[in-house]
């Protein structure tokens, strides 16, 4: 499954945000931090490429042309460094895991008095106590 992620995806999952400025809607879902680690590992790698540097900053100032090339020499410090590749695609799946757990709703018809119980991580939902007074 991790192999899936290509570096133009996780490029995406990682600076994405900046560009279409949901950052701060990503910092409520609680993914904030795992994608502040995913961008932070990127520039760390690479930091020493003045042209990748370049293309990064572009794209965190809103640059969606850049982000191509933040994916192309990404990919190409992914294909040197299978450790490295390894640790952004897990960072990139756990992202998408928490993003698709995030959108999730819960929904529940209940009738003839009935009662019913939902339950999502960290939360619990009880729905359908019904009073009819007599």
């Amino acid at each position: 499954m991790l192999a899936e992620l290509t570096a133009a995806k996780i490029a995406e999952i990682a600076f994405g945000g900046i560009i279409q400025g949901a950052v701060g809607k990503v910092t409520e879902m609680g993914v904030g931090k795992l994608i502040k680690e995913l961008q932070n590992k990127i520039r760390r790698k690479l930091q020493g490429n003045p042209e990748a540097v370049k293309a990064i900053v572009a794209v965190e100032q809103g640059s969606q042309s850049e982000l191509p090339e933040v994916a192309r020499y990404l990919d190409a410090f992914m294909t040197l460094e299978p450790a490295f590749a390894q640790e952004v695609r897990t960072l990139a799946q756990q992202i998408n895991v928490s993003k698709n757990e995030e959108k999730t709703t819960m929904k529940q018809t209940n009738r003839d008095n009935s009662k019913g119980f939902q339950v999502k991580a960290n939360q619990v939902s009880h729905i359908g106590d019904v009073n009819n007074p007599g």
